[in-house]
């Protein structure tokens, strides 16, 4: 009786690898507590602070479990009026949707959660582009006017900072004359796409921002503003799951800039393993664009709604436009006509 079952364990050890360790479960959370305690580190040390440091030896790295514990017990507070089955739904699924985009993503050749090939540059998007619904749905289903206020902004911030997103990442598939990441990948083991793609790249990056609601472009938050956004009526493990989504959003998004532009897990072989070698140059530069990230948030002040939707309209989505326009002359005149 016992032979079936461990010849069945064996033989889907690598999709279990997959789902439940690295790239799966354990490894998103594990980034998620990492990230948290890594904003508050690196973000005290630009403003000459030094972060948490008594729950844990010296850098406090026990403070986000101490956290998320006290986030626990709290009591989850349905408002009088809230549509309570959507209100519970639409924040339990949040971090779903980013989480489900990331097994997409390749983090070793031919090895990711989904190890599937062909539209999966596209399918990534397509998953991605169901967030802010579920966004919104939060903000109305609260049915508080500062949730709702949020959850507008939301919509604007979406086709400000999704449309030029998308274009941006469009130039890069008509570049590499593929959709699959894994192709995407290994096409650039000499060169970063990064080079050819740079205005592409820049367009990407400022939407990044907005596609993660972090500052400059936090404008569906606004904690000024708007108490917490759509956040506001969200209390205990609801909250909790709301970060998390949060952060898993940002993992999301993170990968996929590094996929695009910066040559995803290629790098010198420090490991004989592809795998390992491949998960050490996806991590070196996760935390890489991490702090940049962060510096960013630091250093510029929130936009106005109308100055976030002024600079998506006006000048993001021509200039993705116009990095599409260029890309097709150089790859199918200058590159392939020359050829």
């Amino acid at each position: 009786m016992i032979d079936p079952i461990l010849d069945f364990i064996f033989t889907n050890l690598d999709p279990l690898i997959r789902i439940i360790i690295y790239p799966g479960i354990t490894f998103i959370m594990l980034f998620t507590i990492f990230a948290v305690w890594y904003q508050r580190k690196f973000l005290a040390r630009l403003m000459l602070r030094m972060g948490p440091v008594h729950a844990g030896k010296f850098a406090g790295w026990l403070q986000l479990i101490a956290d998320s514990l006290k986030l626990l017990t709290k009591e989850i507070i349905f408002p009088e009026h809230s549509y309570k089955k959507l209100f519970l739904l639409s924040a339990i699924t949040l971090p779903v949707i980013p989480a489900a985009a990331i097994a997409l993503v390749p983090f070793a050749p031919g090895y990711a959660i989904f190890n599937v090939r062909g539209y999966t540059g596209i399918l990534f998007l397509a998953i991605m582009s169901l967030y802010p619904i579920f966004i919104v749905l939060m903000g109305w289903a609260s049915n508080n006017k500062f949730t709702l206020i949020g959850a507008f902004r939301t919509i604007y911030l979406d086709v400000a900072g999704e449309i030029p997103l998308f274009l941006a990442a469009l130039g890069v598939f008509v570049w590499a004359g593929t959709y699959d990441l894994q192709d995407i990948v290994a096409q650039q083991a000499t060169m970063w796409f990064v080079i050819p793609q740079f205005l592409g790249f820049l367009v990407f990056f400022i939407s990044y921002f907005a596609m993660i609601e972090k500052a400059p472009l936090d404008i569906p938050e606004a904690e000024t503003e708007l108490v917490f956004g759509y956040r506001t009526e969200y209390t205990g493990a609801l909250f909790l799951d709301t970060m998390l989504g949060d952060y898993i959003n940002v993992l999301a998004w993170a990968l996929m800039m590094i996929t695009l532009y910066f040559g995803g897990y290629n790098g010198p072989a420090i490991f004989a393993d592809p795998v390992l070698n491949g998960a050490f140059w996806i991590l070196f530069k996760l935390i890489i664009l991490l702090a940049i990230t962060y510096t960013v948030i630091i250093s510029y002040a929130r936009l106005r709604i109308d100055q976030a939707i002024r600079l998506g309209w006006y000048y993001l989505i021509p200039l993705a436009l116009l990095n599409l326009i260029i890309t097709v002359i150089l790859k199918y005149v200058v590159l392939e006509g020359g050829a």
